[in-house]
């Protein structure tokens, strides 16, 4: 039977959630169970390949303790409970069964920044939020917890409040679903809590992430370029290269890259306070600059001649290459958004954002990431 207004069973409190195995997912169930010892955990969480959802997050639960150089991976997996489904089809049957919860953490997503022409990334968002908060309307639940994106701002300038949703227009279907879905929860009649993540980049302490996106392609490509330059040329991979190649990326400094250990951190802290329809910025107040990206990235391939400009004339075959290659990418690091982070200081205090992203955090999270994958191109 439901217990509706607590959604307690004994003195356990159980959530239910989706996304436990995406980046932030994982990073927030490990810092919540790991901190609150009364919790527990149903998420969703669909097959790939020949993986079961459950084999898939025990196997990155463990990734994740280790990521955070912990040991308690079976101890916190062992108050996880998975159901297997996808935001397309809900298994409402199965996830009602295992109530009673006390909230929903919905955190699932499609993460694709590129064009969308049959919709798919835009309705795996939109209508996955509509079944999430519809579910949670059948569970009796009065609260709903959200994990959007910083950019729901979309073109927008200028400093960007937490709960304002300024944007007339979005640099992709990505965002516009974000920017749909939040809409969603914020008139479904739910005390809600919105969090808003900006560009999630490696930990504070050792640059290392556990799922590079995004921006990561960029790193990827480049050492693409410089292997394929240094092998046409016959020089040693992890020694000097010198290329021509411009790269449209602007001159923005409001770039605004989060550690994943402040996300994870921030959000299971945010978590556990009085849900009273607040949104709130994961973004940092550090943005750093394209300039500082590609002086990071240089050193670490020991490269010369890159140029960052607004506009490329007459471009290369590589030019057009690489501007097909990231074109999705660019907007962010042309934008001139500023966003606030009043909400996040006022519920956790000043000290929560006492960190700052530098050029020499930059060179630690770009050789973290070489270093992983292209070993091969480092001195």
């Amino acid at each position: 039977m439901y217990d509706k207004e607590k959604g307690k069973r004994g003195n356990m409190r159980k959530i239910l959630m989706t996304g436990i195995t995406g980046l932030v997912g994982a990073g927030f169930a490990t810092n919540l169970l790991r901190n609150n010892p009364d919790y527990t955990i149903v998420s969703l969480c669909r097959s790939f390949g020949n993986k079961s959802g459950l084999d898939r997050t025990k196997e990155i639960i463990k990734e994740q303790c280790e990521m955070d150089n912990k040991t308690d991976a079976e101890e916190l997996l062992s108050r996880i409970e998975i159901v297997e489904g996808t935001l397309e089809d809900f298994p409402e049957t199965e996830m009602l069964s295992k109530g009673p919860y006390e909230t929903f953490f919905h955190c699932a997503a499609s993460v694709n920044l590129g064009k969308d022409p049959d919709k798919k990334t835009y309705n795996t968002n939109f209508y996955g939020t509509k079944s999430a908060l519809s579910l949670a309307k059948k569970l009796g639940l009065k609260t709903f917890h959200y994990v959007g994106t910083a950019y729901v701002a979309g073109k927008s300038n200028g400093v960007v409040m937490e709960d304002s949703m300024p944007a007339t227009d979005w640099n992709n279907s990505y965002e516009r679903s974000k920017f749909d879905s939040e809409k969603l929860v914020r008139e479904s009649g739910f005390d809600y809590t919105i969090y808003r993540p900006s560009i999630i980049v490696g930990k504070l302490s050792d640059g290392v992430i556990r799922k590079p996106l995004a921006f990561y392609r960029i790193l990827e490509f480049l050492a693409r370029v410089k292997i394929n330059g240094c092998k046409k040329a016959g020089l040693p991979l992890n020694g000097p290269f010198s290329t021509k190649l411009r790269l449209a990326a602007g001159t923005s400094d409001k770039i605004y890259f989060v550690p994943q250990d402040y996300v994870q951190q921030t959000i299971a802290k945010l978590f556990v306070l009085p849900v009273c329809n607040r949104t709130y910025h994961l973004t940092g107040m550090s943005p750093v600059s394209t300039q500082m990206i590609a002086t990071a990235v240089c050193e670490a391939l020991q490269t010369t001649g890159l140029c960052l400009v607004d506009n490329i004339e007459n471009p290369s075959k590589e030019e057009k290459l690489v501007q097909r290659m990231l074109d999705d990418l660019l907007p962010y690091f042309k934008s001139d958004i500023t966003f606030d982070n009043t909400n996040v200081i006022n519920a956790l205090g000043k000290e929560i954002l006492d960190w700052k992203l530098d050029l020499d955090f930059l060179r630690k999270m770009v050789h973290a990431y070489y270093k992983e994958h292209n070993p091969e191109l480092l001195k």
